[in-house]
């Protein structure tokens, strides 16, 4: 399967569409890209309709980006997971800290527009 990662930048913030399986083998493009999204110092929002598979390393990546988020003074949501990657979410607990929207106007709404002064 073919693996994408695409940065775009919202008004309210950024956001990270990603395609294809999450592992160890697309674990450097999705990385550089999750901490290209972070240095913009707003919200991110992964947007993850399209992707179809996702381990430990791309488990990894969020929850270190997340960490990193909340040092920032700013938020991280993930949207619109299939059932099978929202699994593994749900599983990990990493939903419990980390939200989770159905679509992507539901995710912007909700994260703060700016990120916290430091």
């Amino acid at each position: 399967m073919d693996f994408d990662v695409n940065l775009l930048r919202q008004d309210r913030c950024a956001v990270v569409r990603v395609r294809g399986e999450i592992d160890v083998v697309s674990r450097e493009p999705f990385e550089a890209t999750i901490a290209e999204a972070l240095d913009t110092g707003g919200p991110m929002v992964v947007d993850m309709r399209q992707v179809t598979f996702c381990d430990s390393t791309g488990l990894n990546v969020i929850v270190t980006a997340n960490r990193r988020a909340i040092e920032r003074g700013t938020a991280i949501a993930l949207v619109a997971l299939p059932p099978r990657v929202r699994r593994v979410f749900r599983i990990t607990a990493v939903d419990e800290f980390i939200p989770i929207y159905d679509t992507l106007r539901e995710a912007i709404t909700a994260l703060p527009s700016t990120a916290s002064p430091s």
